[in-house]
């Protein structure tokens, strides 16, 4: 568990984990300086809990360093991050590690998900996000749900410690949780437990770039596709698997996904200035090329319409 100044939500948080019929094992809290009662609240849970061991720093790092840290304190052969203000159901962990021994081949297993808001009320149906899970049966199918999704969670799920090996836990770009998921799709499969087991919590205040601002990334879908079809290319599959693995997403991310085409026409070329003035004549060609991806949809769609 990550945490910096969630104190609001860290309560119950910990209680659904403690709460788990699944008992054998450890909670791995990494304070990043937090401000609030964060470190209070840890430090109470921890004495009445020997399961929970509690690390603070005294200067605040980049969020994503404090997320590699909790992975590089662990020891079991399960891995899971939990975010301080999701919730899970009392089985997750049971069902989860189930499903896992069940499918040796299974790099990790995600479950349904319910949203909820800051008040924990079920807002799923009213937040009308698509979050398909990525359990098909090859890297196409994989790749293919995430990019019909509008909303990724499956960073939160749990994964085989083994499997993390290797691969880029610091990701300082918008999205690098996707990226993160993506990557084992393409190396293995995924195993699924449909019933919602899984409660992730909306904050509505929030916008894209209020997040990316919390990360510290600059918010750029483009971009994101960019190191998606580098995440293809660094993948173990044939040349020509990835050559249609990358075609189909970029079709699907960036043209059929609604949201996501909105907002890469909304992006413009703004990204490609930023390549440019950070000195990467490269990426700026490749992401120019990208944002014009969903405007040449756009007329092809409309030419079929005419014809």
């Amino acid at each position: 568990m990550p945490v910096y100044n969630g104190g609001r939500f860290l309560r119950a948080a910990l209680a659904a984990l403690l709460s788990q019929d699944y008992s054998n094992f450890e909670i791995i809290i990494s304070d990043n300086a937090s401000t609030d009662e964060t470190a209070a609240i840890c430090q109470e849970y921890a004495l009445a809990d020997l399961r929970i061991k509690y690390y603070g720093v005294d200067e605040s790092k980049e969020p994503a360093w404090n997320f590699a840290r909790v992975y590089e304190l662990s020891r079991g052969e399960y891995f899971m991050w939990a975010a301080h203000d999701d919730i899970r159901h009392p089985q997750y962990l049971s069902r989860c590690v189930e499903a896992l021994e069940q499918n040796p081949r299974a790099l990790f297993c995600c479950t349904g998900v319910k949203f909820i808001d800051v008040e924990g009320l079920d807002v799923t149906d009213a937040f009308g996000a698509v979050t398909l899970r990525p359990a098909g049966a090859t890297p196409l199918a994989r790749l293919r749900a995430l990019a019909r999704s509008t909303y990724w969670v499956d960073f939160y799920s749990l994964f085989r410690t083994r499997s993390l090996v290797g691969t880029r836990l610091r990701r300082e770009v918008w999205g690098g949780d996707v990226l993160f998921v993506a990557a084992l799709c393409l190396r293995g499969e995924v195993a699924e437990i449909p019933e919602p087991l899984f409660s992730y919590r909306l904050f509505f205040d929030k916008s894209g770039q209020d997040v990316a601002g919390s990360l510290n990334v600059p918010l750029s879908w483009i971009h994101l596709t960019l190191e998606m079809l580098k995440n293809i290319w660094c993948s173990p599959l044939g040349f020509l698997e990835k050559a249609h693995v990358a075609w189909m997403f970029v079709i699907e991310f960036c043209i059929r996904n609604k949201v996501v085409s909105s907002y890469i026409r909304e992006e413009g070329f703004s990204g490609v200035r930023y390549a440019f003035t950070h000195k990467h004549p490269l990426r700026a060609l490749a992401m120019a090329a990208l944002a014009v991806v969903p405007f040449a949809g756009t007329y092809f769609r409309r030419a079929r319409q005419r014809v």
